[in-house]
């Protein structure tokens, strides 16, 4: 993997301080790459590699023949972990708006990773995706891994599913519970990006998890959500 030059290193820590201290105005013009030359006594190429950085990060956008510029920076929105209410409910406490659209219902294929999961014990699972929109802006991923057997009904979902969680509501669950919860750091791949729209080295909170019907002791479902790190803190 090639390391990024130490020359880079330091321009773009002293960019990336100036933007965590509020040195620079959203949507203001960042330093010419000429200044930070002259400031640091190095190539342009070492600039504009840094620069780089800070676009796949999410943090400055360009404009051709012009200069680059500080992206607006949304107020992030907190996510509770845990509780027994949906994530749409939660949303909507904190904005009105927010939309849940539903991007893929299928049946999931023998060949699918989840499969490959050690923690799936089910050969039969329906997959329900719902990209999560706030303020017009795609902000998580949820995928939804349905035990058909436990679950027939939900063959018949269609796209005008808004919350899975009031679904299993009004097929009697009363009381949910899960039994485990892993959380991971990982960068978007090009299905993530082109999902999200996010850049290359914005991270993303990956959990993994699974949801019962706790009162009847029935699994529901395996879970997988990707939320970025740029719209949402963690309260776990």
């Amino acid at each position: 993997m090639k390391r990024v030059d130490e020359q880079e290193l330091v321009v773009k820590d002293y960019l990336l301080q100036g933007i965590e201290a509020g040195n620079y105005s959203q949507d203001g013009k960042m330093p010419s790459e000429h200044a930070l030359m002259e400031m640091f006594g190095v190539p342009r190429i070492k600039v504009r590699n840094a620069y780089d950085l800070l676009e796949k990060m999410g943090l400055i956008y360009s404009q051709k023949g012009i200069g680059r510029f500080l992206r607006e920076k949304q107020k992030p929105l907190e996510v509770v972990m845990s509780g027994d209410i949906s994530f749409s409910e939660k949303m909507l406490k904190f904005t009105s708006n927010y939309q849940s659209v539903v991007t893929k219902i299928e049946q999931v294929p023998k060949e699918h990773i989840i499969f490959s999961k050690p923690y799936v014990q089910h050969s039969d699972l329906y997959l329900i995706e719902r990209l999560r929109f706030i303020d017009e802006e795609p902000t998580a991923i949820h995928r939804s891994y349905v035990v058909v057997e436990n679950m027939p009904a939900i063959k018949q979902m269609n796209y005008d599913l808004t919350s899975i969680y009031t679904f299993y509501q009004q097929h009697g669950v009363k009381q949910f519970r899960s039994s485990f919860s892993h959380l991971a750091v990982k960068f978007p791949n090009e299905l993530d990006r082109s999902l999200l729209a996010c850049e290359i080295l914005v991270p993303l909170v990956k959990v993994e998890s699974d949801s019962w019907d706790d009162e009847h002791n029935i699994l529901l479902e395996y879970t997988e959500i990707l939320y970025r790190t740029d719209r949402f803190f963690f309260q776990i």
